[in-house]
């Protein structure tokens, strides 16, 4: 996520008044998605591309949505800042999040976690950080076993994989 996306964020959270954020970033989660397509990226951020055409596929995007979200499409391409679509979305939802005291944490593990063993890390994670966590998981066979947690900028490590790091690193260290 740039620093653009996230300043165009904080400007179009600003803006919406609060019963409409959640449509807005769900608005820029499907548009965002709609981008993950490399002909619909290329057709909204290539500068090759005539601006008519670029603005057809931006106005094509927006199509339907929210009328903030149409402005705010607008706007980007009057900057040429057609790319900050995207980068916007998850920047919009740590900002909605964040305005209901909660935050949003990435769960790896090496192998499918059953959902009460998911409840309660997200627990945990709720009490050290003082915030409600919403945790999205991820599987990482590299893991070996274990389980990751990142939350915000907190990163709490109980796999396997580092902890035959930390005992490599320190028989390496040990004298002969």
């Amino acid at each position: 996520m740039t620093l653009t996306a996230k300043r165009y964020a904080n400007a179009l959270f600003d803006a919406a008044p609060a019963d409409v954020r959640d449509a807005i970033a769900g608005e820029l989660q499907s548009i965002g998605e709609v981008l993950q397509d490399e002909g619909a990226r290329m057709a909204v951020t290539n500068p090759d591309l005539p601006a008519a055409a670029r603005e057809r596929a931006c106005t094509k995007l927006a199509e339907g949505a929210h009328p903030l979200v149409q402005n705010f499409v607008k706007v980007l391409l009057h900057r040429r800042r057609e790319a900050v679509l995207l980068d916007v979305a998850p920047a919009f939802r740590e900002l909605v999040l964040a305005s209901r005291g909660e935050v949003e944490g990435v769960l790896e593990s090496a192998g499918p976690l059953g959902a009460t063993m998911i409840d309660s890390l997200a627990e945990t994670a709720s009490r050290l950080s003082g915030q409600k966590v919403t945790l999205r998981v991820q599987e990482n066979p590299e893991l070996i076993g274990g389980v990751r947690m990142r939350v915000g900028n907190t990163l709490f490590d109980s796999s396997v994989a580092t902890a035959i790091d930390d005992l490599e690193r320190k028989l390496m260290s040990a004298p002969l």
